[in-house]
């Protein structure tokens, strides 16, 4: 018995020796690889780092990949060797708008094979929005296309204002006016209670968020106003101002702005800007562009002026995102009971008859510049799409823009007289559009603000590409 037992042992070890052996072997090869990977992946981080740092550096390298264009040495042209261990190279490309930047790093070990690779989005903060406010009050016929509206407060819509586009963001509540020609729609949300967004709160078919709900509102940003202010100082505009284009004290009543046509938008690489240290008034139809910075009030009377605003441009890519509850060609139009119970289908293929406010199909010219299912094509603010001469709305004719470029107000801003803005107008206090005018969103403002801070939005791991 005891002889079986000796045998039986000696055969298990026999079985079990060369398994162990086996096992810690590769054991010793699955550990010497994981330390490998992790040393790429750890490579792939530093070419990152190495990435925002050369972002950082001046704001023309920014400047450079947002506009499509390399850097040398961030081109995958380059393997850098500064870490013991290993190589890595970079990849920077311009994102989907001038506030976006992606950024492929991937490492490589010593032993050249294991390889690890992380795409990240870059952002910087900038003009984000059509129109950004204290506080947003909108009525008459007034509207905002191709990029959302924020206000740093509460914003209140009123008659032709109220509609289910663009997107819509505040701190506090979103409201309807109050009295007569309130518009089809009702209060989005002033209870601070969730949901905070709606009329659905998952899906495509969110068209608010109110109370901060995320992805929340930003602060106005300052732009670099002693930057903008020697500029303006340099340049010659007309009326002349205290020093070139730059204006001391107030421009308003009996010193208004009246019919300013200028069409120079640069000064050689900079833009043509116009400086006002008080409040300014401009009264009469008009037309000029560049950067505008009034540090106090800020009043636009009357509307554009023809031919000098009848500018064609490029809708920003992202545009349909502010029609997918309802284009203006469906303006107004509701179903019964609740927003929030409403279908906004014929998302894609547009059907043969529709009623009912929808979001963008495949259908063209649902809302200015629209060339189809989540595509735009040029347009001309006068005549309409490029393509098919169509403005994008149900009736009416087009209208000649009044200003083109960036404009911010330290005190409250109002566009009384209908003019149509294309650009982004960010306003330290109140925000008004009480005459029906309208601003068109333009996503490719590059402003000098006082902070432009960049941070890493998103990262995930990709499959890498050995080299």
């Amino acid at each position: 018995m005891a002889i079986t037992m000796v045998i039986t042992s000696l055969l298990l070890l026999l079985i079990l020796i060369p398994m162990l052996d086996h096992y810690v072997k590769n054991e010793a090869k699955w550990s010497v690889k994981e330390r490998k990977s992790t040393l790429a992946f750890h490579l792939a981080e530093a070419g990152l780092d190495r990435a925002y740092w050369k972002l950082k550096e001046n704001a023309s390298n920014w400047t450079t990949v947002a506009g499509g264009d390399v850097i040398a040495g961030y081109n995958d042209d380059v393997a850098y060797e500064d870490i013991p261990g290993g190589k890595y190279k970079v990849k920077m490309e311009q994102g989907e708008t001038n506030l976006q930047i992606v950024i492929t790093a991937t490492g490589k070990d010593i032993s050249e094979n294991e390889y690890r690779a992380i795409k990240a989005i870059y952002t910087k903060e900038g003009v984000t929005a059509a129109l950004q406010a204290g506080s947003v009050g909108a009525g008459g016929n007034a509207n905002i296309h191709w990029g959302p509206m924020m206000s740093v407060s509460g914003m209140v819509l009123k008659g032709g204002s109220n509609e289910l586009y663009p997107r819509k963001y505040a701190r506090g509540s979103i409201t309807k006016g109050a009295g007569g020609g309130a518009g089809n729609y009702g209060n989005r949300d002033a209870d601070p209670n969730q949901a905070n967004k709606g009329p659905h709160t998952t899906g495509d078919h969110i068209e608010w968020w109110s109370y901060n709900e995320p992805p929340g509102v930003p602060d106005v940003l300052t732009p670099d106003t002693s930057y903008y202010m020697e500029l303006a100082k340099t340049q010659t505009c007309t009326p002349a101002g205290t020093i070139g284009c730059y204006y001391e004290g107030n421009r308003t009543g009996g010193s208004a702005i009246n019919g300013l046509v200028d069409t120079t938008c640069t000064v050689g690489a900079d833009p043509k800007v116009r400086f006002f240290t008080g409040n300014a008034e401009f009264k009469s139809n008009k037309y000029f562009c560049g950067v505008l910075i009034v540090l106090g009030n800020l009043s636009f009377g009357a509307g554009g002026k023809s031919p000098e605003g009848d500018i064609t441009a490029d809708p920003p890519p992202t545009a349909w995102k502010e029609y997918q509850c309802n284009v203006p060609t469906h303006n107004g139009e509701t179903e019964s009971g609740d927003m929030s119970t409403w279908a906004y289908e014929a998302d894609g293929a547009h059907p043969g008859t529709c009623s009912g406010p929808h979001g963008d199909t495949d259908a063209v010219d649902e809302y200015p510049g629209d060339a189809g299912y989540h595509a735009v094509s040029p347009y001309n603010f006068k005549t309409g799409r490029v393509a098919t001469g169509h403005t994008g709305f149900t009736t009416g004719t087009g209208t000649e823009l009044s200003y083109k470029g960036y404009i911010y107000a330290g005190g409250t801003f109002d566009n009384s007289g209908g003019g149509r803005i294309f650009g982004s107008v960010q306003v330290a206090g109140a925000g008004g559009m009480s005459g029906g005018g309208d601003i068109f969103y333009d996503s490719g403002l590059n402003i000098k603000f006082l902070s432009n801070n960049i941070t890493r939005s998103s990262w995930y791991e990709v499959i890498a590409e050995p080299f």
